[in-house]
């Protein structure tokens, strides 16, 4: 058995060139990105989403190109409050395609990939008794 001091590198998984294209992909898909303002708290129930939908809104109505980001995995409230609830998320080569909103708005939230408004996000498992509410990692790699 090994321990962590044992493995040299990476261990052969290739996660530093794996982050690396991620950052790339990244840095490429942001490119054309102005600015981005984040709207965050760490208490639950201030406003934040209140905040977004507002700041976005009035962004839209100037005319400037807006991507709303919620990014509130167990309580995602955004798609409802810009009415795009309803839209099924498109798997496209390059990603999932957004909701459009009012004023052209772009959307993405976990909302949009739940039944309804009433389901959790649960991890599946191979059991009902082994599943459990995303935390941690889990929900990063969700973000990502």
């Amino acid at each position: 058995m090994k321990t962590y001091a044992d493995i040299v590198g990476d261990g052969g998984s290739n996660i530093v060139a794996q982050v690396q294209q991620q950052a790339v992909r990244l840095q490429d898909r942001l490119s054309h990105v102005h600015h981005i303002v984040g709207v965050v708290s760490g208490k639950g129930g201030v406003g934040k989403s209140v905040v977004t939908v507002n700041l976005a809104t009035a962004c839209a109505m100037q005319g400037l190109r807006v991507g709303v980001l919620d990014v509130d995995i167990n309580g995602p409230s955004i798609a409802k409050m810009l009415g795009v609830r309803s839209y099924t998320p498109k798997v496209m080569p390059n990603g999932v395609m957004p909701a459009e909103g009012p004023c052209g708005m772009r959307v993405m939230s976990m909302d949009l990939f739940l039944p309804d408004d009433a389901t959790p996000v649960l991890w599946s498992a191979p059991t009902q008794q082994d599943a459990y509410v995303w935390r941690g990692t889990m929900e990063m790699t969700t973000v990502r």
